[in-house]
C-alpha cells in the first residue's frame, strides 16, 4: 500500500512540474546532427490568435539559442496551413523558401484529445476492485444528472522538422509527439510546450547543435 501511494505521489509530482511531456519521437538516422541557418516556424491551427502566440513564443525560444527563426504568420500574406494547398503550390512555396535562405521548416499541430482519470480516482477504483460484485455494480451503475467524474484532458500534439535540402523532397529529419496534460491556460501551456520542445531539439542536436 505504501509503495502504491509513493508511486502515485511521484507521478503526480511529475505532472505538477510540467504540463507537457515527450511521449514518442522518430529520428532520421541519415542526419545525426542538423543545424539550420534559417528555419520557418509553422503552427498548424485554425485559430489565428493561437497560431501567432505559439509561433512568437517558439521563435523567441529558438533565437535565444542563436537559431534564426521566422514566423509563418509574418512571412506569408495568407495562412500557410490552408487545407487546399496543392502539391504544385507546396513545390512553389519550397522553392520560394530556398531562394529566401530557409533550409528547414518546423511544423506543430494538435492531433487529438483524450481524457485521463485522476490518480485519486484510479486509486479508489483499485481499492474497490476487491469488493463484492453487488458493491461493484452499485458503485459503477450508470447515474445520470449528478455523476461527478474526476478526470482531466490530455492534448496529443505532433511536431515535425523538415529539411529544405536541394534535390530532396522535403526530407523529414525528426518528428516528436508531445502530450499536454491538463493545460492550465493558453499562455502558460504554450510556454511549457515550447520549453519541452526546445529541450528535446537540443538533446538531439537538432537546430541547436552543441
Amino acid at each position: 500500500m505504501n509503495k502504491l501511494l509513493a508511486t502515485a505521489f511521484f507521478i503526480f509530482s511529475l505532472y505538477g512540474c510540467s504540463s507537457s511531456r515527450l511521449v514518442d519521437e522518430y529520428r532520421n538516422a541519415e542526419t545525426p546532427n542538423f543545424q539550420a541557418n534559417k528555419v520557418l516556424v509553422v503552427g498548424l491551427t485554425s485559430d489565428p490568435v493561437l497560431q501567432r502566440q505559439f509561433e512568437y513564443s517558439l521563435q523567441q525560444a529558438l533565437e535565444t539559442e542563436d537559431v534564426i527563426a521566422v514566423k509563418s504568420v509574418d512571412y506569408f500574406e495568407s495562412t500557410f496551413s490552408e487545407n487546399n494547398q496543392t502539391e504544385e503550390n507546396l513545390k512553389n512555396i519550397e522553392n520560394e523558401l530556398l531562394t529566401a535562405g530557409f533550409d528547414a521548416v518546423l511544423f506543430s499541430k494538435v492531433t487529438g484529445q483524450e481524457s485521463k482519470v485522476t490518480i485519486g480516482q484510479s486509486y479508489r477504483n483499485l481499492t474497490k476492485s476487491f469488493e463484492s460484485f453487488s458493491d461493484y455494480y452499485t458503485e459503477n451503475r450508470p447515474v445520470y444528472g449528478n455523476e461527478q467524474i474526476e478526470d482531466y484532458p490530455v492534448y496529443n500534439t505532433e511536431t515535425s522538422l523538415y529539411c529544405l535540402c536541394p534535390g530532396k523532397e522535403r526530407d523529414l529529419i525528426w518528428r516528436g509527439k508531445i502530450d499536454i496534460v491538463n493545460p492550465p491556460g493558453a499562455s502558460s501551456t504554450i510556454r511549457d510546450y515550447v520549453k519541452t520542445l526546445v529541450q528535446t531539439l537540443k538533446k538531439n542536436n537538432l537546430l541547436i547543435v552543441k
